[in-house]
């Protein structure tokens, strides 16, 4: 998407004007829509849907019509196989099964759809289970018979291959029709920690110049996340280059590879200006201009130099999701030491805030907290009072108060006293976040410090409430190493007792992965139940047997989700053209829906919509130039609506993946996902294959990216 021509810095006054006249941040997405297809393709769809419920139990179905059926129940049979993924109890590396061997001797299939359908699958298992499959010479010798489902075994190779298969990768590179998704797989070679060989690095770097921005955009992201990336001059001067590329995806992606690789540091090369980005008129551009130069002692200051242009033209009207620029400038400022010419510029902008009537409330008080935070950091007797009292409800004001004591920002009986009131608040999401820092205050604190937060943990263990539990999972492997040994025994059976009820699949792993480091073989017994549970229970619950010395059962029980409620129907929504519309606290969105690609998430978003479960709901995570994401009962990232779904990754044989405006649900791993979904804001390669896809906005993209966290779905309904 290109963007309109950057205001020079030395002409602020024209930044605003552009802004308002021009600004082209959140073009609204393609229409994508659903293919309705055939009564007897619904039937086929339903089946396969049917089969992938029953997970294990389904394999024998699938398997059968995978090897037997025709060249679309073959496909849809396949891509079953990969979503259920290699038997619970098959913990050995490379994975054998009689589904893997299914998917395999699919690859040999002549029909080119069957063969790319088989290496996605492939692809699918990999990335979900983070198995390694040892299957480069089957994979690569499908690139031959692939036909036009080339691009599938590609990004097969990115998820299941070795560096083995990095010649066919960078070979793939030289053609235009296939070297966005073999640079998409290089770049996850380097997501798996695959190092780069010289010849792809090489390859790569010629491909950052491609006529296509999309192809640019894939070098560049690959050359980003290169594994034990060397320092390498050619590579800085290809990423240089693309500062000033058409692309606002290329100019964002090539900040954070010069990031990541540390070239900001060094000195630019002549007429490279990487901080005119801070002004682009794509936010996700300046988004990573403001994170990456904040980070730069030698840049920092034109962060904090711009905070104020950048109210100003939000202000004046420029798109609300220019808000996202100052928090996340502000956010990255306050890791940083902040001069006294930062301390003005915070103290103005938080004046600002708090006088700017014309902004919503949210955005007002965002902005503010995050000032008052940042300049509580930097005071040489800090007081927490300004953060305590700023312009946000205490859910979202007081997590803030955490983020300062584990910081160690004050005095030990000013983060006592701040710590104790976080305890003591009504609201669970202010007492997770005390609960979390539990293990700060005892690290810096004294013996005293120590028993009250032995005392805080046990009490947190037994909560009732998901998240403070959640929290104090976490806290405890923090505090352990700082108890005595009577203590440690008396969070111990705090931790055991919790283990032995906690069938929530996050939590529970956690606990269960706790219990195998802390060897307490008290909890084995909870440990075997957990193998029968959702798979990431049962992925950590053989983790922590093994870690206890216990010998894993040669077949575990055949793993099976829960029955769904009854208004879940895959029937009723596959073959069906739906729209899921949002009306949000800043405006509508609207969703063009993917029965076809994940038939069990949109009859699930369908019935949860007619239920009202959504109505009312806050979103609760924002991560600007990635995603927002809502959904959850709770506001806190740990609720649900009380059964999990099937997970349906998507990959490119499905849809056109996690690109801007794409909607997905969130999950700890597989089968764990429930009401929580999110939108992106813009590409995220690293997601596809591993994360159910669902659909992706048709309007009103630039309301999904103004969102705060703190702002609502009004209403949601599914059409």
């Amino acid at each position: 998407m290109a963007s309109m021509t950057m205001a020079p810095m030395s002409r602020p006054r024209w930044f605003g004007l552009l802004w308002l006249l021009g600004l082209c941040a959140a073009c609204q997405t393609a229409r994508a829509q659903a293919p309705a297809g055939s009564p007897a393709d619904a039937a086929v769809r339903v089946r396969v849907a049917q089969a992938e419920l029953q997970r294990e139990a389904g394999m024998d179905e699938l398997i059968a019509l995978a090897a037997h059926g025709s060249t679309e129940e073959r496909v849809l049979a396949l891509r079953g196989l990969g979503r259920i993924g290699a038997p619970t109890n098959a913990v050995a590396s490379p994975v054998r099964s009689r589904s893997i061997d299914s998917m395999l001797a699919a690859l040999s299939a002549p029909e080119p759809a069957v063969v790319a359908a088989a290496a996605a699958a492939l692809g699918v298992v990999s990335a979900l289970d983070g198995v390694e499959l040892g299957v480069d010479a089957e994979l690569t010798a499908a690139l031959a018979r692939a036909g036009a489902g080339k691009a599938s075994v590609l990004e097969a190779l990115g998820n299941a291959g070795s560096a083995e298969t990095q010649p066919a990768l960078a070979a793939a590179l030289a053609d235009g029709s296939t070297a966005e998704v073999a640079a998409l797989a290089l770049g996850r070679h380097g997501r798996r920690t695959i190092p780069l060989s010289a010849d792809a690095r090489a390859a790569l770097i010629a491909t950052t110049s491609h006529a296509d921005a999309g192809v640019r955009y894939a070098a560049v992201y690959a050359l980003a996340r290169e594994a034990q990336a060397p320092e390498d001059a050619a590579v800085s001067n290809a990423l240089w280059a693309r500062l000033t590329d058409s692309s606002a995806d290329v100019r964002a992606q090539t900040i954070n590879a010069l990031n990541r690789r540390k070239a900001l540091a060094a000195a630019a090369p002549s007429g490279a200006q990487p901080e005119r980005l801070l002004y682009d008129l794509n936010f996700r551009v300046a988004v990573e201009a403001a994170r990456a130069l904040a980070a730069n002692d030698n840049t920092k200051a034109l962060v904090s130099n711009a905070l104020g242009r950048w109210f100003t033209a939000l202000t004046l009207g420029a798109s609300a999701s220019f808000a996202q620029v100052i928090t996340e400038a502000e956010k990255a400022l306050a890791t940083t030491p902040l001069s006294a010419a930062d301390q003005a510029a915070l103290t103005e902008l938080a004046s600002s805030a708090v006088q700017a009537r014309t902004l919503p409330a949210l955005t007002r008080g965002w902005i503010e907290c995050l000032a008052q935070q940042g300049l509580v950091r930097a005071q040489p007797e800090p007081d927490y009072a300004t953060v305590s009292a700023c312009g946000l409800a205490d859910e979202w004001r007081l997590p803030l108060v955490a983020e300062l004591i584990d910081a160690g920002i004050g005095s030990l009986d000013t983060r006592r006293n701040a710590l104790a009131a976080l305890l003591a608040h009504k609201d669970p999401r202010v007492r997770s976040a005390g609960v979390g820092v539990l293990g700060a205050l005892a690290k810096a604190g004294e013996d005293s410090d120590r028993g009250y937060a032995l005392q805080q943990l046990v009490a947190a263990l037994g909560a009732n409430d998901l998240m403070v539990a959640a929290a104090a999972g976490e806290a405890a492997s923090a505090v352990y190493e700082l108890l005595s040994a009577e203590q440690q025994a008396e969070l111990d059976a705090a931790l055991l007792a919790r283990v032995q009820h906690e069938r929530d699949p996050e939590v529970g792993a956690a606990l269960l992965t706790l219990v195998g480091e802390r060897k307490l073989a008290a909890g084995a017994e909870s440990c075997r139940a957990g193998l029968s549970g959702n798979p990431v229970l049962a992925t950590a619950a053989a983790g922590c047997l093994k870690a206890l010395g216990e010998t894993l059962p040669e077949a575990a029980a055949v793993a099976r989700l829960p029955a769904l409620p009854a208004d879940i129907d895959v029937a009723a929504v596959i073959g069906k053209q739906l729209r899921w519309h949002l009306e949000t606290s800043r405006g509508e969105i609207e969703i063009a829906l993917r029965p076809d690609v994940a038939p069990w998430t949109v009859a699930t978003i369908a019935a949860l919509s007619k239920r009202g479960t959504y109505d009312g709901i806050a979103f609760h995570r924002v991560v600007a130039n990635f995603v927002v994401q809502g959904g959850d009962p709770t506001e806190s990232g740990y609720g649900g609506p009380g059964f999990a779904i099937p997970v349906e990754p998507a990959t490119l044989s499905d849809s056109h993946g996690f690109v801007r405006g794409g909607v997905g649900v969130a999950d700890a791993g597989r089968d764990s996902g429930g009401s929580q979904f999110f939108i992106m804001h813009g590409r995220a390669p690293y997601l596809d294959a591993r994360y159910s896809w669902f659909g992706s906005v048709v309007r009103g993209q630039r309301n999904a990216d103004a969102l705060l966290m703190g702002d609502e779905v009004l209403r949601a309904r599914v059409e």
